[in-house]
């Protein structure tokens, strides 16, 4: 085994070239050995900026390369399992873009596989792992007492999403409660230790709704989620009231508590275009409000704008550094796929609420047996 650890990716679209592809560049410990894609155009892009051993339109072709040790996969969710089946019978590790997966009729296939499968499997929930969040629970643990809200908004901008996801999540119907939200019941699963007993949901459906979780303790947590903002306001913020007192986290620049003795305040790096800040939550919002001024149709048209993007620490970096000490050093992955099939699972329940106009009753107890 090499010092570094050699990545083949499969799945090189612009959510992969704008966050895990630079990321594992910047880690020393990484070595890009392999880029797999549909999209030769953008093969040679990539080529040429991060300098990998080999290009290529065939994903077996990464998953048995010997050199390979974690294939770090950015497809599309309803193409995972052939990939997951891949990597088992090449003893690959796998690390999987959110959500898991997008047809529930995979769900148990897949726990059952990656629960017998001898490699570390990662799902890519990457807010536990940010600077911000990794500050907020240990709050939350020690303040937490009694009835507890946790209000997270999650608005961004539709009209930016890329053509594709745009078609999909508009036209297709590919609801965004799958697609981004998974994320949120990952987080609120991981902050409170527990899995939510009951779902509601109210609004559009596909997009813009809220959605009401029931967990254990006397928790409830209500999601604000939809795509009927503008990106020139920050995106994510969380609120906890419990114990008379509020923790709050303002789109991971910014967190603070009052009401539990001394205030806590603490402010988070961000950058743009490469230069790090470190500024209240109102300033980084203006900068928002400026990069959106600023982003053209052309960049709209190939949904690439990471580069001059407000880039927030949601813990992507952090996330494939930890999944890289758990491989060398072994463990258990924080995120793995019972984790991630239950925030899938959530989804659906919470789509089913929506068509039923009910609550929905949830129970994952299953999963472990599987």
């Amino acid at each position: 085994m090499s010092e570094k650890m050699k990545l083949g990716f499969i799945g090189c679209g612009g959510f992969s070239s704008g966050n895990h592809i630079p990321n594992a560049a910047a880690n020393p410990e990484f070595e890009i050995r392999a880029f797999c894609d549909l999209n030769k155009a953008h093969l040679e892009e990539l080529s040429a900026k991060y300098k990998p051993s080999y290009i290529t339109d065939d994903m077996e072709k990464v998953i048995s390369d010997p050199e390979v040790e974690l294939v770090i996969c950015g497809t599309k969710p309803d193409f995972r399992l052939p990939i997951m089946k891949l990597a088992v019978k090449h003893k690959k590790h796998l690390f999987v873009e959110k959500p898991l997966c997008f047809k529930e009729e995979e769900v148990n296939e897949m726990v059952s596989l990656m629960n017998k499968a001898p490699i570390k499997f990662m799902v890519g929930f990457n807010r536990p792992y940010s600077p911000m969040m990794q500050d907020l629970k240990p709050l939350y643990n020690k303040n937490k007492k009694g009835n507890t809200t946790i209000i997270f908004r999650i608005v961004g901008e539709g009209q930016l999403w890329p053509a594709h996801h745009y078609n999909a999540v508009m036209r297709d119907k590919e609801s965004t409660i799958i697609h981004e939200i998974t994320h949120i019941f990952d987080l609120l699963n991981w902050l409170t230790d527990l899995y939510p007993q009951r779902v509601y949901t109210a609004g559009e459906g596909n997009v813009d709704n809220v959605i009401t979780l029931n967990y254990p303790d006397n928790i409830t947590a209500v999601i604000i989620a939809g795509d009927n903002s503008t990106a020139g306001f920050p995106k994510e913020r969380i609120e906890i009231n419990t114990n008379y007192g509020t923790i709050v986290g303002d789109h991971f620049v910014e967190l603070s508590a009052i009401g539990y003795g001394k205030p806590f305040y603490k402010t988070y790096d961000y950058k743009i275009a490469g230069k790090t800040y470190n500024t209240s939550g109102l300033e980084a919002a203006k900068k928002c409000e400026e990069w959106r001024s600023s982003v053209t149709e052309e960049e709209i048209k190939k949904g690439y704008y990471y580069e001059r993007q407000v880039k927030v620490d949601k813990g992507h970096y952090n996330e494939l550094d930890i999944f890289r000490k758990i491989i060398r050093a072994g463990g258990a992955s924080q995120t793995d796929v019972i984790k991630g099939a239950v925030a899938n699972l959530i989804a659906w329940r919470a789509i089913e609420s929506w068509e039923k106009a009910i609550p929905v009753n949830l129970d994952f107890s299953y999963l472990e047996k599987l």
